[in-house]
């Protein structure tokens, strides 16, 4: 397996006040971690916890404790090491940003979860100019399963095999009627890099198992920005779901992960 390093260069947003600013922001997110290297400071934070699937990532980094950093360019590489010693990393999405606290925002598709022997950690590279850069590493990062990523496979007759890694993220709390939808998509190149899939059409079938029932009224996720797709998923009672999404490219049925959705 490739050991190639995915690595996303984070292009900073520098705000009017200027590259340093004198207040610590404050955090109302999940800490994961702080380190500390050649007088920098770097906390990576999350939402609530790390799960599979879509995850938001931020990065707050400071001097002195107290001085909030957003000139520097970062490389944010997530990387996992299998049992063995194998290792693979994850899709990231989305253009980089610092938000009006000041952390640095990148998302993560997690596509396995985390256990004894499959360990995630993401490395972060900091650098500001006229300064070497400089690496630090936050290790061993908890990453529950929450069955919203999924990997599939296609194989053209007489061709090769393409691995794919989809995820099925609702960006509320699942309710009866339309739920907004995030749908991920990207090619897995020997597991590191992933590259995103923006031309594929979508079409969501939600179905109630026990019930024998399925769902009208979904909107299908359409290509939102590179890998990321939005749509809505219909649900007209309370329970558990199962959302087939057929993925198509060019005419071509790619395949049809199903993800779980319990309310």
């Amino acid at each position: 397996m490739s050991r190639t390093v995915l690595s996303l260069v984070l292009v900073t947003l520098v705000s009017a006040c200027g590259s340093i600013s004198s207040q610590t922001p404050t955090v109302s997110k999940t800490s994961l971690g702080q380190a500390t290297v050649d007088g920098l400071s770097a906390e990576l934070f999350t939402d609530n916890q790390l799960q599979t699937g879509l995850s938001p990532l931020y990065l707050k980094i400071s001097d002195s404790g107290t001085h909030v950093i957003t000139d520097a360019t970062l490389t944010v590489t997530p990387q996992m090491t299998m049992s063995g010693g194998m290792q693979h990393g994850a899709p990231v999405l989305g253009d980089p940003s610092v938000d009006s606290s000041g952390l640095y925002h990148v998302d993560v598709v997690f596509q396995m979860a985390s256990s004894a022997t499959d360990i995630w950690a993401v490395s972060v590279e900091i650098a500001r100019a006229g300064t070497a850069a400089v690496q630090t590493q936050f290790n061993a990062l908890t990453v529950v399963d929450s069955g919203r990523a999924l990997s599939f496979s296609y194989t053209p007759t007489g061709g090769t095999q393409t691995d794919y890694v989809a995820s099925f993220n609702l960006t509320d709390a699942a309710k009866v009627g339309l739920n907004p939808v995030v749908f991920t998509l990207h090619q897995a190149q020997d597991m590191m890099p992933f590259a995103p899939v923006d031309d594929a059409t979508l079409v969501l079938d939600p179905e109630m198992p026990s019930m024998g029932h399925g769902a009208p009224g979904s909107v299908n996720p359409t290509l939102a920005s590179s890998g990321r797709y939005s749509g809505q998923v219909a649900f007209s009672m309370a329970g558990t779901w199962q959302t087939t999404v057929t993925v198509s490219e060019a005419g071509q049925n790619l395949g049809t992960p199903k993800f779980t959705t319990t309310f």
